[in-house]
Formats: structure tokens, sequence, C-alpha cells
């Protein structure tokens, strides 16, 4: 008699391609029943056998599998047949985890006769042959760290303190995603794989504003023009040298990263490149960067914005890192393009870079666009690109947790900056279903201490971990591997 799973007739592996949403619709589901798990576990300790826990969250884990590569590499498709056991799963368990409660009770339960489809569904796959055990079994019980990092100015400077505390806590990241300050700072951590602050903390010694940014008149060939030119490479640039001296890549780095950056089209653009080159022409001058007088006039960036928003049709979100093509591009150059605020920053490439050059003009060819800039613009809180580059076997397995670090989030003291954090919320919010941990920062440095004091930076560092600290018992349950289901 063949083998029953759930109590529907068993059927072979099918190989059908899916999409991100797809594994979404399939995933999200059963992430939220293990978050309840462990959660639930955390908060009545020693109410539940630890074995009796890690068996639970096998269960769910085994039934939100949708791809598993196996020992030769190859992605074999398993969403299909699993269906009728995630099914089950999903039935028996969401009655106990989504009712009111603290325990664990009504799943333990149930967690008898789960064990027994599980095993039966885990039978089912590795007897089509496609699927070799230790793959499985690693798809099943590891989970990779992913860390997302939204753009903020200043407010971004206390992403290096969540990154020093997830090292303390023996949490690695696998996968670092970012957006404008948030790539700046996962830069200094993707650097090498093993952790080291001690650059990040030099590099705050040496910025100035006379360093960073200038006044100057210069052409522009890939960025959108704008009163002030950001200088990242001579304030970082020497941070980021390979061996040899040439500039890292992304395949460089210890840690695979991702970049968002904006790609206009000549539609999405208003105004003439010279309105946007000399728009706060009143606020910066020459040898006095910042007129703080001029502060308030700043709010003016959420006009451009809100100008370049209203035409999404000319705006493409291009992710640096995600393909073979840009996992080629100079890191410096990257982050600087995703931190040109429209207006205000403007990065471009000045030196004699011709591999870079023609990068980027394969790149813009491809997207039929005319200027890169602010990669806030399209997404501010890259979890969906961080979550597509998982599912496409980026990290091998499917298996991951995201935390998402959010520094600009409107709040009481943000008030002048409060029309551009509210353009950039619905982009944020798109993205905020595929992180599995939000941690909003609520102490930050203002947006437009682009360039603090060492001190700032390490006030803004301590609160940081002081406000992540109190997630970090969950990330680390979720993050630690589960033994095998006997």
């Amino acid at each position: 008699m063949p083998w029953q799973v759930c109590g529907l007739p068993r059927t072979r592996l099918r190989k059908r391609a899916v999409d991100a949403d797809q594994h979404f619709e399939i995933r999200a589901p059963l992430d939220r029943l293990e978050a309840e798990i462990v959660r639930r576990d955390l908060a009545v300790p020693g109410e539940a056998a630890e074995p009796d826990v890690a068996a639970l969250r096998y269960v769910v884990s085994l039934a939100r599998m949708t791809v598993v590569q196996n020992q030769d590499g190859v992605d074999v498709p398993v969403a299909d047949p699993l269906a009728p056991h995630r099914w089950k799963v999903l039935e028996t368990l969401r009655p106990h985890l989504e009712a009111e409660g603290v325990g664990l009770g009504g799943a333990l339960r149930a967690l008898p006769e789960l064990v027994i489809a599980t095993q039966a569904a885990r039978a089912q796959l590795l007897e089509s042959g496609e699927l070799d055990r230790d793959s499985l079994e690693r798809e099943v019980t590891e989970k990779k760290l992913v860390v997302v990092a939204g753009g903020g100015g200043g407010c971004g400077y206390g992403y290096g303190g969540a990154y020093t505390l997830l090292h303390r806590r023996g949490l690695q990241p696998e996968l670092i995603a970012g957006t404008s300050m948030g790539a700046l700072m996962g830069l200094f951590r993707a650097r090498l794989r093993v952790f080291d602050g001690a650059p990040m903390v030099a590099a705050a010694e040496r910025l100035s504003w006379q360093k960073v940014f200038r006044v100057l008149d210069l052409d522009s060939r890939y960025g959108l023009p704008a009163t002030l030119r950001l200088y990242l490479r001579a304030a970082i640039g020497h941070l980021f040298k390979n061996r040899d001296g040439s500039s890292m890549t992304f395949d460089d780095l210890g840690i695979p990263m991702l970049v968002v950056v904006t790609g206009i089209t000549v539609e999405g653009l208003k105004h003439d490149l010279d309105w946007y080159e000399h728009f706060f022409d009143d606020a910066f001058r020459p040898g006095r960067v910042l007129r703080r007088s001029r502060i308030a006039r700043l709010g003016r960036v959420a006009g451009i914005l809100r100008e370049m928003m209203g035409s999404p049709e000319s705006l493409r979100e291009i992710v640096f890192g995600a393909d073979e093509l840009t996992r080629q591009a100079d890191v410096i150059d990257t982050v600087g393009f995703s931190s040109a605020i429209p207006g205000l920053i403007h990065y471009d490439i000045y030196r004699d870079d011709e591999r870079m050059r023609r990068l980027l003009d394969q790149l813009y060819g491809e997207h039929g666009i005319t200027r890169l800039l602010e990669g806030g613009v399209v997404n501010n809180l890259p979890c969906r690109p961080a979550f597509e580059a998982v599912m496409a076997g980026r990290l091998t397995t499917r298996n991951h947790f995201t935390l998402a670090l959010d520094c600009f989030a409107p709040g009481r003291k943000n008030f002048l900056f409060a029309p551009v954090m509210q353009l950039v919320r619905a982009n944020v919010n798109r993205n905020l279903p595929y992180a599995h941990h939000v941690q909003t920062l609520k102490r930050r440095l203002n947006p437009l201490n682009l360039v603090p004091p060492t001190e700032d930076v390490s006030r803004a560092m301590d609160w940081m971990m002081e406000e992540l600290e109190p997630a970090i018992p969950g990330i680390q349950a979720m993050c630690r591997p589960l033994p095998v289901l006997p």
C-alpha cells in the first residue's frame, strides 16, 4: 500500500519554479507559528521540556520548506509534495498558537501526531532520490541571520552598536542589506567575516565636513547633480582596499551584501540638471559648508522626493550585489550613490576607472535610466530584496531570520524631517512583512548630523545596544540549530 501523508496519497516530487511571492505566501504563516512557539517558551521558562519545544519547531520548519539544495548543489523544489503536510501543521497548531495565552500546552498535546506526520513527510521526500538526508536536515535545522539596515542620515550611526551587540552574543550575520547610511554602516561590518569594530571608530575620528563634503562645480555623469559633493572615497577609501591595492567589490567582502540605489529615467526628472545642482546654493557656501540658520529649508527636499515618487514608473530599484554584474561593482561607489539625496548631496565617479564606468554604462542601458540617486526613494528598508536573494539561493539555505533596523521612523523629536520620513514610510511598510523582527530606533542622532564627533557616535551605539538587548534572547533562540527529529 502506498505511503499516506496527512490522509492524501503520495505524489512524486514535481519540478516547478517558485517565485519570491510564492515563497513568501507559503513560508510566512509558518514563520509566525515558529516565532510564537519561541515567544511562549521564553515567556514561561521551564513549562515545556526543551526537546519538546525543539520537536515542535522541527515540525514547523520542515513544513515551511519550499526549495532544498542537495549535495550536488542542485535546487530541488519541495513545496508541492509538502502541501498536504503543511496544511495539517497549520490547521493543527493555529488554534493553539494564535489564541490568547502564553502557554504551549495545546501545541504540545498535538505534538505526537505531528511528529508521526512529519516523519512520514520526510521519508517521502527522501524516497524520491533527489534529496540526500544531510542536505534536508541542514535545511530544516540550521537558520542563517540576515541583517537589514535602513537609511536616515545621522540617525543611522547607532547601527554600529547593533553589530557590536550581535557579535558579543555570538550571532553571525550571513547576509547584510542596506540603504544609504544603513549601507555605509553595513559595509564596515561586511568588510570582514570576523567582527572588527576598530575601522569604524577610526573612520569616525578622521571624518570632517571639509573632508567628506565640498561645494564645487564639477560635471556629473552618473549621479544626479546637487549642491554638496560627497567625497566618500577620500574619507574611508583606504579601508576598503584589497591586498593588491585594488578597490573592493561586492565579491571581495567577507559577508555577502546588498545595497539599494534608485535609478531614474529622463521622464522622472521634472527640472533640468542645473536646477538640482544649485537647489541649495543659498544654504551652502565654499569655506562654510553648512549655514545653520538655513537648516529649516532642508524640508524642501521633501518636495523633490514627492515629485519623483509621483512618477513611480520612472523609478527603478537597483539592488547592487544581487546579480553577477553588480557584484563586480566598487562598494564605495555604490554606497556613495545610495546616499546621494536629491538636490542636497551628489556622488559621482571622477577618477579614471574604466572598469567601473563600463559596468555603469551597461547597467544604465539595461534599466533605461539616466541618473543614480538615494536608495531610500524606492526602498529605505530593503527587507524584500534580502528575502529575494535568500530565496534565490544566495546563502544555499532558504532557512533564515531577518533582523531589520529602522532608524528613520517618524518621532516627536524629528518633526523637522517628518515630511521626508512620511514619504519613505510607504516603501518601508511594504518591506516590513519580510522581516522577522523590526527594531525601530527611538534614541538617535539628528539626521543632519552626518559627520558627528566620535563621542556622538559612541553614544548612538550605546543607545542602539540598550534598545536591542531585550530582543537578543529571542533572536538567539530562533538562530540556534535544532536537533534532528529521530
